[in-house]
């Protein structure tokens, strides 16, 4: 033994005294406890008994001393496992069932011969196994016993000392052992005593751990020495408490590295597990490459990316299984995280055969299973590979011959009990895991050696590096540093496409016209090289046979001087540049795969000029001998339209892309639609060209700030006309007499090209004048032309001279208009002369790549001057209409619906097109996400559609400038462009709006997914937050076009589809219906249904039919109240509910204010209901007189306050209102109240700080009782929202009962014992005309009157006169003039507004307090203080027949507007009126006028004149709208001052001048105090007699004449303080301090 052996056996020992009757083994990373050697012989037994409560742990081990036997007993999952070879090769029995339940249970393994049996409790397993020697071991080299775990020393030797390595991997065993005991063959049992341990206690009971557990996050506690431990290993946290999140495990491959191990080198025996499972992130460039690897001989799981996709082979013995996870249209080579999870378990179904179960799953979203059955029970691993091998080819299952390149991150393996974190145990160091290779633990880049696709013809590349890359769009391209190549240089690379036509490289160098500039393009399938010194071009046509076959193809420049070779795979061409010149002098950028918008290239190079990117492969950039990284430039720039792999996989013509007579041309990876002969446009031909007519006076004119030169052109329209002459299109120039020009002649179609002094005429088709559409095609090349109409056989000629270049400045299309200054020129040989204007119509011009129509339409260059790329354009044609053509629609009938297409690429240019129809106001259209703060999308908020977008300086956002909402179930299109770097436009329908980023970025840089319709629930929190959509887009959508690429979003290549889309579009299948809500419940339409808004009907339900929670109150309080601090400010309430009572006064509920005296209650005062309010100023009743509900039957009421005005109706009764309204003195005593300090804030309008909701009574502030409690049953209270008595029920703290109240299963069907016994009139709505109990008075008390008084006591007291026996003669009291004075100053606010006026304040915090701060500033008139610019303020006149308008509407205001109604016009409540000078009333209305007096909330008296006005035809009620809002309940309309809106006077009242009327008004007024003095008599006799205090008095004796039904004119919808004669409800007759009683 070492030095090593007996330090550990001096450190074992004082363990070992705890005797084998029990112990206690804490479960550490070092625990273990140590026993003599087992020679069971042929016969003999082993066993013990334990507790734990932990499902997994090493309970026992013992070998031979590191050859091949051994004996392994482990829990698993809660039963126990043995693990054993004892000669016959590795076996597995496992017995018992949730054996970690702290019971304490007995294990015994027992061998006899060839059978080794495991017994557990009363369970029993055999397996046989034949072997040529039937001994373990012997007794001179078998290993000790350990329970519990092996000691530390022995795992750090375990390719010594150990026959079974992985057992060091498992976790220990935490819990109680106890009665270890060893059989042997004769019979005789002998206890163990421990000899050596760690971590070991006597056995106890509730340790520190089962009292405290400091552990978190899942960490295992055990009892140390000194206090409670955690043990974090086998979780993702770590510290002392497990209180920290672990960083997550990275490493990088770079194809040559890799992590393994391998215990055959050892001689120890493989793991063998029944199931396990492997999970793993990675993300790469590359295609192919071995990811992961274990085995032992033929058994073997392999898994690799191959082409893309994820493959997982696995052989156990049984028949090979392979499961390949590769969705259509989506590859794992992106460079993108991927999660990948694989599951294996084995069931075994007899003695001989399993059946194994293997399933792999991606991201979570693209699951495979697979099936296998054979004569295996495990799956044994002596050899584990991540990230490949030396050579991985030769690895069993191997699909793939390369390492893989790229990153992994938290590569987590679990083979039954044992887990292992493969990355974090290899960079911590183990004796079982080794590193091939020098690995980095984090993520690095790592590009591929292959090529780049440039997937557009846009495509284009920026810096130096090295890889593949695929330019997959023409509009594509990377920017490089400039080719340092002053004297001599090299360019090599190779390239790989189907496609004849593009731009492979540029670089510019001075900008003169000969300036220095080098260019490699494709043009017919053939290779350009362009060089140009300064002193000359040398154009070489560097191929001899086509290369757009798809086949790889090295090209070499090489260049020293003026001399130089190029060569293309095995053949070479010598040239020698033209001049002196030996320099290349280049100081642009180069630019691989195309050139970017605004970059003028030499009129020579010919793909530059007509707008064709490469689409194509390119690899192996090698720039003066050094590598030059493609994929690493295109991760930088456009990662979405350049990718980092090759294939030549997408749009095939095999599926017929190209509608309406489209014809199909295969590309690279795409299909190419040509729509030149079909009045459509697009990448399918799926969008409606824009057409254009002119009438021989219209014109479009294309011009440049400066001359521009060609030698190609490639042009294409169509036309039709009935006239046989016409001009259609020609190019001018004002330095040269260059013409290019296209017009009808003789009903022909002629084209004439001068060049130079040399002009040449080609005539085509004939008849063209037949109102038919006819297609033109012209192309140019130098001096060949080609000219061809409709499917005729092309004209084919060259032009005269040596001249090949156009210099041109303008185009004009239909006619040259007037301000253009053309270079005089000779006329055209054979020309008749001038050419007049076209008549007719013309669709789908396209110059040089750029389809003009469809730019000026969308909003490039539209209907008037617009700079695109020094390009202005002139447009008086005018834009015809087309018809909608949809194709390809989805329907979304869910707003969590969504569809996930590739990427957006739209790097350096926008166009995104589609149509949608849908009934929801709301939801999101689109969204894409970038890097950094880069991000787009589209949005439909309240029926407008947004774009938001950010190019990473700041996010910018335009809405569309209808006028009307577009959810109105018709097809709409969205057209989102982008005319230059800096500027997006979005065109919905034919509208547009426009909008300028102001940052420096001028690319927007996406990745991920493009999400259509919506997003993944969880992804709304996370999105920018200038995104307002927290919900999906419920509708239809079609006619994608995005960015050229026209995908199906309900195609089987979308990448995701939610549940709930659908192909085709469905409209909604549900419709509102009149009979669709119960109880006047609002239906909302949906998509495909409708709900119903329940909320002001006292019912729930789906349909508003189902009884709402109910609660009885005798005498009891509920009480709501608002979380402190979060109390709201209101500028509206909505409040309904249900109720049952025989009472006839009490308190239903009232809200408080928690630092104002704003209040609201609602109360029944003589079986009639009343709601008052006051926002700060005075009491505002409205309520409903007409209607008794102290009838025990059920009653409904609602109330809607908007500002100061207010609605009551109870159940189907009449709407009543209060619209209070102020003159100029109540303005007056406002401000005078306001200047004192006694009011302060916003008057009538914000109901601040809503605290306290008690329901069932009120009570006072420091009183304990409950003032006029209600006796009966509530049901469905809903108060803005909230629920109260559903919060009740579901015992929400915020609720509190009090006293008698008690919740109801079912509401009863009426109260029994009804108290009063009712007339027929108080049950049923009465008629128009004299009714009884018109006219009462009301008189406020209490906190319902604004009593400042804590105790009402201490107010007024209200006497009851009796039974109404006192008679009380009227008597007229004729008006007097007011004395003429002059109005106090009245303060002004300066204005800081351009309109002038008074200032309004930006939000409540003008005046401390409550209302709204309304200021009298001139004849009367009101100021809201409130903000002018709050939309909360605009309500719907007509959303609700509650409040339905009934308007007479004059703009008009005369000069004794208040601007808030009458001059002399005041609601309940309101102060003394002076009234203004009297006009005359119209003949086309009848005017009542009634003086009533109220005593207001102090009991002063205060006036009121009530002006009812008949107009001509009342106002019908539109329909409501289908978006719910609680508009829709009616709120009364304020203007856009939150002021009530006055009407204009009907003219002047009668007034009494006379004498004689003053002498008999003075004989009145004598008569008159003689019967107050009279009454004053009468009501201190009954004092106290008085009725219930703070009840309103109705008077039901005194009948009025009656009031005329017809409605009454009012201003938006609301009354302007009078009493509308159509609600049947009396006119009020105030009094001053004294109450009027009637006998």
């Amino acid at each position: 033994m070492g030095a090593s052996g007996w330090l550990w056996w001096c450190l074992a020992v004082p363990f070992a005294a705890y005797p084998t009757l029990g112990f206690l083994i804490e479960g550490s990373p070092t625990s273990f406890a140590q026993f003599s050697r087992w020679v069971p012989g042929t016969n003999g037994s082993l066993e013990f008994e334990f507790s734990t409560r932990e499902p997994d742990g090493l309970l026992l081990y013992t070998d031979d001393g590191g050859s091949y036997e051994f004996f392994e007993l482990k829990l698993v999952e809660g039963a126990v496992r043995l693990h054993y070879n004892t000669g016959g090769g590795a076996r597995l029995l496992t017995a018992g069932r949730g054996l970690h339940d702290g019971a304490w249970h007995r294990v015994r393994v027992t061998r006899r011969l060839e059978q080794t049996h495991l017994t557990v409790d009363d369970e029993i397993e055999t397996r046989v196994v034949k072997s040529l020697n039937h001994e373990f071991g012997n007794p001179d080299t078998n290993s000790f016993v350990y329970l519990g775990g092996l000691p530390l020393l022995l795992t750090r030797q375990v390719g010594n000392r150990l026959t079974l390595p992985v057992v060091t991997l498992e976790p220990r065993f935490a819990g109680q052992l106890r009665g270890l005991t060893y059989t042997r063959g004769n019979g005789l049992a002998r206890s163990q005593n421990m000899i050596a341990s760690q971590g070991v206690r006597e056995m106890v009971h509730g340790g520190e751990c089962d009292q405290h557990g400091p552990c978190m996050n899942g960490g295992r506690c055990y009892s140390g020495d000194q206090a409670p431990r955690c043990d974090c290993s086998r979780i993702a946290y770590e510290g002392p408490y497990c209180e920290k999140e672990r960083r997550v495990e990275e490493i990088t491959f770079r194809g040559r590295e890799y992590v393994w191990w391998d215990l055959r080198r050892t001689g120890g025996q493989p793991l063998a597990a029944q199931s396990d499972h492997l999970s793993f992130s990675f993300k790469t460039r590359h295609p192919a490459g071995v990811l992961f690897f274990s085995g032992d001989g033929k058994d073997y799981v392999n898994i690799a990316l191959r082409e893309g996709g994820v493959l997982v082979t696995l052989d156990m013995g049984g028949d090979p299984l392979k499961v390949t996870v590769r969705p259509d249209n989506v590859r794992f080579d992106d460079n993108q995280w991927h999660r990948v999870s694989v599951h294996r378990t084995v069931k075994e179904i007899n003695g001989h055969t399993s059946f194994c179960t293997l399933s792999v799953s991606v991201d979570g979203l693209y699951s495979k299973k697979g099936t296998t059955a054979g004569p295996f029970s495990h799956l044994s691993s002596s050899r584990l590979h991540l990230g490949g091998a030396d050579v991985p080819a030769l690895l069993p299952g191997a699909e793939t011959r390369s390492n893989f390149v790229g990153c992994m991150r938290k590569v987590e393996y679990v083979a039954d009990s044992v887990r292992l974190d493969i990355i974090r145990t290899a960079r911590q160091g183990s004796p079982l895991l080794h590193v091939k290779g020098k690995v980095d633990y984090m993520c690095h880049e790592v590009e591929a050696g292959d090529p780049v696709s440039f997937t557009t013809q846009e495509s284009y590349l920026d810096g130096p590096e090295n890889g593949v890359v695929k330019f997959t769009r023409p509009d594509a391209f990377l920017v490089l540093p400039s080719w340092e190549a002053t004297r001599q240089g090299s360019v090599s690379f190779k390239m790989r496409t189907t496609e004849p036509d593009g731009l492979l490289m540029y670089n510019s160098g001075s900008l003169a016209a000969q300036g220095d500039f080098f260019a490699v393009e494709l043009m017919e399938g053939h290779l350009y090289l362009h060089l140009s010194l300064g002193s000359g071009l040398r154009k070489v046509k560097a191929t001899n046979r086509r290369i757009d076959d798809g086949w790889w193809h090295e090209v070499t420049l090489n260049r020293d001087g003026q001399v130089g070779r190029i060569t293309v795979d095995e053949g070479a061409n010598d040239f020698t540049t033209p001049g002196d010149s030996h320099r290349l002098n280049l100081d642009g950028a180069l630019y691989v795969g195309g050139v970017s918008t605004g970059v003028e290239v030499p009129p020579e190079v010919w793909s530059g000029r007509l707008g064709l990117g490469y689409v194509g492969c390119m690899r192996d950039l090698v720039i003066n001998g050094l590598a030059a990284d493609l994929a690493s430039y295109a991760k930088k720039q456009d990662s979405g339209s350049i990718i980092n792999f090759c294939h030549s996989d997408g749009g095939s013509c095999s599926s017929n892309p190209c509608m309406h007579g489209g014809t199909c041309k295969e590309g690279w990876g795409r299909f190419i639609c040509d729509c030149s002969h079909t009045a459509f446009v697009g990448p399918t031909c799926g969008k409606d060209a824009a057409t254009l007519s002119f009438d021989g006076s219209q014109y479009v004119r294309m011009f440049s700030d400066e001359e521009s030169n060609t030698q190609a052109e490639d042009i294409t329209f169509r036309f039709r006309t009935n006239r046989p002459v016409g001009l259609l299109l020609s190019t001018t120039s004002t330095l040269s007499s260059d013409r290019l020009e296209l017009a009808l002649q003789a009903g022909k179609l002629r084209l004439t090209v001068k060049l130079g002094d040399k002009d040449k005429v080609v005539h085509v088709g004939n008849g063209l004048n037949d109102q038919q559409w006819h297609s033109v095609h012209l192309v140019r090349r130098a001096t060949q032309v080609s000219l061809q109409v409709d499917n005729e056989t092309p004209v084919l000629d060259h032009t005269m001279g040596r001249h090949s270049i156009l210099q041109y400045r303008d185009i004009h299309v239909g006619m040259v208009s007037n301000d253009s200054s053309a270079y005089p020129s000779p006329p055209i040989s054979g020309s008749l002369g001038p050419i007049p204007p076209f008549i007719g119509q013309m669709q789908s011009l396209y110059i040089n790549g750029k389809y003009v129509f469809e730019m000026a339409r969308a909003g490039h260059l539209n209907r008037m001057e617009s700079d695109w790329n020094n390009t202005h354009l002139q447009v008086s044609a005018v834009f015809g209409r087309g018809s909608q053509v949809v194709h390809h629609p989805v329907t979304f009938k869910s707003r969590t619906a969504y569809v996930a297409l590739p990427q957006l690429k739209a790097y350096s240019s926008t166009n995104i097109y589609f149509q949608f129809k849908t009934l929801q106001p709301s939801g999101l259209l689109m969204y894409n996400g970038g890097k950094g703060h880069d991000f787009l999308a589209l949005e439909l908020i309240n029926g407008h559609v947004h774009l938001i977008f950010s190019l990473g300086d700041r996010p910018v956002r335009v809405r569309d400038n209808n006028k009307m909402a577009l959810n109105d179930n018709k097809w709409h299109v969205v057209t989102v462009s982008r005319p230059s770097s800096l500027q997006h436009t979005l065109l919905v329908d034919d509208t547009l709006a426009t909008v300028t980023n102001g940052g420096s970025s001028e690319t927007l840089d996406l990745q991920g997914f493009l999400y259509l319709g919506g997003v993944l629930p969880e992804m709304y929190t996370r999105l920018p937050r200038h995104i307002v959509s927290r919900s999906g887009f419920e509708g239809c959508m079609a006619s994608l076009d995005l960015n050229g690429e026209a995908p199906d979003p309900a195609g089987k290549d979308v990448p995701i589809m939610a549940n709930h889309v659908y192909s085709g579009c469905e409209g909604p299948s549900t419709k509102c219906h009149r009979n669709a809500c119960a109880n006047g419940g609002t239906c909302v339409q949906q998509w495909n249904s409708y709900s119903c808004n329940c909320d002001m009907t006292s019912y729930t339900g789906p349909t508003c039919s189902d009884e709402s929670t109910s609660y009885e109150f005798n005498k009891g309080l509920l009480t709501f109240q608002y979380p402190e601090g979060r109390w709201p400010d209101s500028r509206r309430d909505l409040l309904a509910l249900g109720f049952m009572t025989n009472q006839e006064d009490a308190v239903v509920l009232r809200l408080d204010s928690a630092n104002s005296n704003d209040f609201m209650e609602l109360e029944i005062v003589e079986g009639n209901v009343f709601v008052v309010y006051n926002m700060g100023t005075e009491d505002h009743p409205v309520g409903e007189i007409m209607s008794k509900v102290n009838d025990g039957m059920y009653h409904v009421v609602r109330f809607i306050r908007s500002g100061p005005n207010a609605t009551v109706q109870i159940d189907d009764y009449e709407i009543q209102e209060n619209n209070p309204s102020e003159d100029g003195q109540t303005s007056f005593r406002v401000l005078k109240k306001l200047r004192s300090g006694i009011w302060h804030g916003h008057q009538l309008s914000v109901f601040n700080a809503q605290s306290k909701l008690q329901v069932g009574g009120r009570r006072a502030k420091r009183s304990s009782s409950i003032e006029r409690p209600f006796q009966g049953v509530m049901s469905g209270l809903v108060l803005n929202g909230e629920r109260p008595l559903d919060l009740a029920a579901e015992r929400d703290p915020r609720v509190l009962l009090e006293g008698n109240v008690h919740l109801l299963m079912n509401l009863p069907k009426d109260l029994q014992g009804h108290s009063n016994d009712l007339n027929q009139w108080q049950r049923t709505p009465p008629l128009p005309g004299p009714s009884p109990g018109e006219g009462d008075d009301l008189v406020f008390s209490g906190a319902g009157s604004g009593c400042d008084m804590d105790d009402e006591d201490e107010c007024i007291p209200v006497f009851d006169t009796g039974s109404g026996d006192d008679l009380i003669t009227p008597v007229y009291i004729p008006p007097t003039q007011p004395p003429s004075t002059k109005p106090p100053p009245l303060p002004q606010i300066p204005d800081h507004d351009t309109s002038g006026g008074i200032r309004p304040c930006d939000d409540e915090d003008c005046y401390i307090g409550s209302g709204s701060g309304e200021f009298n500033t001139e004849n009367g008139g009101m100021t809201d203080l409130d903000n002018v610019d709050d939309t909360d303020l605009e309500f719907p006149p007509s959303h609700h027949p509650m409040l339905a308008p009934e308007i007479i509407h004059s703009e008009e205001d005369s000069p004794g507007s208040t601007g808030l109604g009458h001059s002399n016009s005041r609601g309940p409540g309101s102060g003394p009126t002076t009234p203004s000078r009297p006009e005359p009333t119209p003949p086309s209305s009848s005017t009542t006028t009634t003086s009533t007096h109220t005593p207001n909330a102090r009991h002063h008296p205060t006036s009121t004149t009530t002006t009812t006005t008949t107009p001509l035809p009342p106002y019908s009620y539109p329909q409501p709208p289908l978006e719910y809002d609680y508009h829709e309940f009616g709120y009364p309309e304020m203007n856009e001052k939150g002021n009530n809106k006055g009407r204009k006077d009907d003219g002047p009242h009668e007034a009494i001048h006379s004498d004689t009327s003053g002498s008999v008004a003075l004989v009145i007024s004598i008569v008159a105090g003689t019967l107050i003095v009279v009454i004053l008599i009468v009501l201190l006799v009954l004092k106290f007699k008085g009725r219930q205090d703070g009840a309103y008095k109705v008077d039901e004796s005194k009948n009025y004449e009656g009031i005329p039904t017809v409605p009454t004119p009012m201003i938006n919808g609301q009354g302007n303080g009078a009493i509308k004669p159509g609600d049947r409800r009396p006119v009020k007759k105030q009094s001053k301090d004294v109450k009027e009683w009637y006998v």
